[in-house]
């Protein structure tokens, strides 16, 4: 990817609106057989929700949705009104009119994607986008390496990068990760550790005194240069050894653990089948190449590089190595 299709990639989210509403007494949630209408008691317009909005204000109130899609509409309305007043205060996220999301008010702080691009790439030389993942509470994941490459083992590469993770409308706080690309199979795996997290508390600050684009330039470039790091670890896991008898099941957890299922999961174990995995660098490497090749629901890729980065965690290795001589209960 280039900085223009990152750019165009994000434009969905930064034609969304957030607008936070009080309480009123008279606020109905109007519910049809065709559409969820939210109707503010305040003399607003009445404003239509899409199926993903409708959706996100049953999570948000505590409504099941596989629940709420059963209920007469009069019913699932009544049920949402009486549920939303209790919350007093809440967000609407907007898009062309339609309720998208409803979510907890927070101070919302937007940062220009353009901007955040600017101030990684002064921190990172030769700058590549791997992927832009698009999550959920319009949140964008933005995978990036650098010219930095080491071997892991021979003919085995790995190329430095950081996983950077905000919102362009400022649903979280940034978030900083390193980031690896292992060229062998263009599978990229992050690090269990954040490297740092921007809070927009203490006066706006990443902890240090930086600015919001001082600390993507910093947390981008510490990210980068984390690489011997990461790597010293695999270089671990690629002598730990799995005793065979260990292999299936260590797999099984760790398809458990990232939700991976279906024909994805079926994929991951016939390629088990062919090359068994013989080390915990082996065995990770199935799990990292599902991200890249097989799934291709933004959460989904998340959760699963969120099981990897624990894998390589030394908390999380150790409920699964048999090596650590500690099994998960």
């Amino acid at each position: 990817m280039n900085r223009v299709e990152v750019l165009e990639r994000m434009e969905p989210i930064l034609n969304t609106q957030v607008r936070t509403m009080e309480h009123n007494p008279r606020t109905r949630v109007v519910v049809t057989p065709d559409m969820v209408t939210l109707r503010p008691g305040s003399g607003q317009r009445h404003l239509e929700m899409t199926t993903g909005g409708a959706q996100s204000m049953a999570n948000f109130v505590g409504l099941p949705w596989n629940l709420a899609a059963k209920l007469h509409p009069n019913t699932f309305g009544a049920v949402a009104t009486e549920l939303l007043a209790r919350k007093q205060r809440y967000a609407l996220m907007i898009k062309e009119g339609a309720v998208t999301a409803v979510a907890k008010p927070t101070e919302y702080h937007s940062l220009s994607p353009a901007r955040v691009l600017s101030a990684i790439e002064k921190g990172i030389n030769g700058i590549e986008y791997n992927r832009l993942l698009i999550l959920d509470n319009f949140v964008a994941c933005l995978e990036l390496i650098g010219e930095k490459r080491e071997p892991v083992v021979r003919g085995d590469l790995i190329q430095a990068g950081a996983q950077v993770t905000f919102s362009p409308i400022g649903t979280i706080d940034p978030v900083v990760q390193s980031f690896a690309l292992r060229l062998i199979c263009t599978n990229g795996m992050t690090s269990n550790t954040i490297l740092r997290e921007f809070h927009y508390g203490d006066g706006g600050s990443g902890g240090e005194g930086d600015d919001i684009w001082q600390w993507f330039r910093r947390a981008s470039k510490e990210a980068y240069d984390s690489l011997d790091r990461i790597v010293a670890r695999y270089r671990q896991m690629a002598d730990e050894q799995i005793p065979p008898e260990q292999r299936a099941l260590m797999l099984e957890a760790m398809l458990r653990d990232a939700k991976i299922t279906g024909d994805d999961a079926n994929a991951v174990r016939a390629m088990a089948i062919e090359n068994p995995p013989e080390t915990t660098y082996a065995l990770m490497n199935l799990i990292s190449n599902a991200t890249s090749h097989l799934l291709e629901d933004p959460n989904r890729i998340r959760r699963a590089q969120n099981t990897v980065a624990s894998f390589t965690s030394e908390e999380g290795h150790s409920r699964l190595c048999p090596v650590c001589h500690s099994r998960r209960n």
